[in-house]
């Protein structure tokens, strides 16, 4: 009897195991020159401590600066291997859904873990209407799936079977376990030159002189310090190289290290997205539906969230905006959207080019809808119309003043609604309003509405909730 062909690529698990081996290796290499730059302050007070009578000793601070940057090391790798799932999880500022909250969610997370054979990851709701999604965690019974709120208003339950299945693959491959080290230890290796960069420009930001004062502070003497080594070379080339060794490991441990570290990212991650984009065809055998997602996603990416350099490569598509710092931009982290697009294609059969132009219109118009005030998109859960039907779909003009909340009573319609105390999903829930409840709109606030219910409770609800206007 033939062996029925896997769903997902687990050939590549192993390979996964033994990269992240290796890649806790490499991050321990270069992170090592730094852990030695703050070893040798502490080893000075250990050996002032444990020689009272010798009093400071070259060889004894040489030994105990080595130990502890390898204990630092140490420390770091087991840390990262560890909690790297939790700090991104966390980062991302997700809030835990159920079947309750979001059933069509869940439910195609369920199918879908069903059809792979994985158990079924923790589900997260990130409140932003930028639409991206991730899935993060050490191993598929300790995975978490993670979709901001812009890809449940803007994609269709086929367009989002892609992307969930997209994002279990890689739970799947264990590539989730890959990419969280990576954050982790990309975001160690930047946060020296992050700190330093957050001081100069919060200096900045009081004054200009304040700012530029304490730059020529502290750059002119590491300027002096570079022109007398190179003066004394000659005349004095042991403390003359010392001297030059600091400066090295000073430009090393704020630039060189984040550099490597990107520069690795960059090698390691980058073709991930297109094996993933694969695997979530086989999965759901269909193509399509993943191809009009990542042209809708690719369009709205104008609806920009709040995420660091070091996290950016876990999403499914690029979540850093055109604002964002050069470096990250240089270093980029997903391949263009148009090549995926075209492998995926191929392995598909092709699809017609009014389909995708049509997919990336919605996109756009779902951007430009989401930097307008007071506006809200409608969900798609339903099928998006093909052929005929699509052109004139396509021709629909942006949302009109009949599309906004206006302040005034309206009538929820959905199976329930969170009540929260603040403009904030991580804030207290008030209390579950079931459907038909009403409420009168207050006031909007970026992503919420605030607004009174029957019983007189003031509290914030999703500005994306279904509801009617009832007079």
């Amino acid at each position: 009897m033939q062996n029925a062909e896997r769903v997902l690529v687990y050939d590549r698990i192993e390979a996964n195991r033994r990269s992240t081996v290796l890649l806790l290796g490499l991050f321990a290499l270069i992170s090592f020159p730094a852990a030695a730059y703050v070893a040798q302050y502490l080893a000075f007070v250990v050996t002032i401590f444990i020689s009272p009578a010798t009093g400071y000793d070259w060889v004894t601070a040489i030994t105990v600066g080595a130990v502890i940057a390898v204990a630092i090391v140490v420390a770091a790798a087991y840390l990262q291997y560890r909690y790297a799932s939790t700090a991104v999880l966390r980062l991302s500022g997700g809030r835990e859904v159920g079947r309750d909250e979001e059933p069509d969610l869940c439910r195609t997370v369920e199918n879908l873990c069903i059809g792979a054979g994985l158990p079924q990851p923790r589900v997260y709701v990130v409140e932003s209407m930028a639409a991206n999604a991730f899935a993060t965690g050490m191993s598929p019974e300790h995975a978490s799936l993670v979709v901001t709120r812009g890809l449940l208003e803007l994609l269709d339950r086929r367009e989002l079977e892609g992307v969930v299945a997209h994002e279990l693959t890689q739970i799947g491959n264990y590539d989730t376990r890959l990419s969280a080290i990576m954050a982790a230890g990309l975001g160690t290796l930047r946060l020296p030159l992050v700190l330093v960069v957050g001081v100069f420009r919060f200096l900045f930001r009081l004054h200009w002189i304040v700012g530029a004062g304490v730059l020529l502070y502290f750059g002119l003497p590491l300027l002096f310090a570079v022109v007398f080594s190179v003066a004394f070379v000659s005349e004095e080339p042991g403390i003359a190289l010392l001297v030059i060794l600091a400066l090295a490991l000073l430009a090393y441990v704020l630039l060189g290290a984040p550099l490597l570290g990107m520069f690795l990212r960059r090698a390691i991650l980058r073709q991930r997205e297109f094996l993933a984009d694969a695997d979530a065809f086989l999965l759901t055998r269909h193509a399509e539906a993943l191809l009009t997602a990542l042209a809708k996603m690719d369009a709205a990416s104008g609806s920009g969230m709040k995420v660091g350099g070091a996290t950016a490569h876990l999403y499914i598509v690029d979540p850093l905006r055109d604002d964002a710092s050069w470096w990250d931009r240089i270093f980029g982290t997903h391949p263009p959207v148009e090549e995926r697009i075209a492998a995926l294609a191929s392995m598909g059969g092709g699809i017609a080019p009014a389909v995708l132009h049509e997919a990336a219109e919605v996109g756009a118009r779902f951007g430009a809808a989401d930097s307008a005030p007071s506006v809200v998109v409608t969900s798609s859960w339903e099928e998006r119309p093909r052929g005929d039907e699509a052109a004139a779909s396509a021709e629909a003009p942006p949302p009109t003043e009949s599309a906004r909340r206006a302040p005034g009573g309206h009538r929820l319609t959905g199976e329930g609604t969170a009540l929260y105390e603040s403009a904030d999903a991580t804030s207290t829930k008030l209390a579950q309003l079931p459907g038909g409840e009403l409420v009168v709109v207050v006031e909007t606030d970026g992503d919420f509405l605030r607004v009174i219910t029957t019983d007189s409770q003031f509290g914030y609800i999703l500005r994306s909730t279904a509801m009617e206007e009832f007079d």
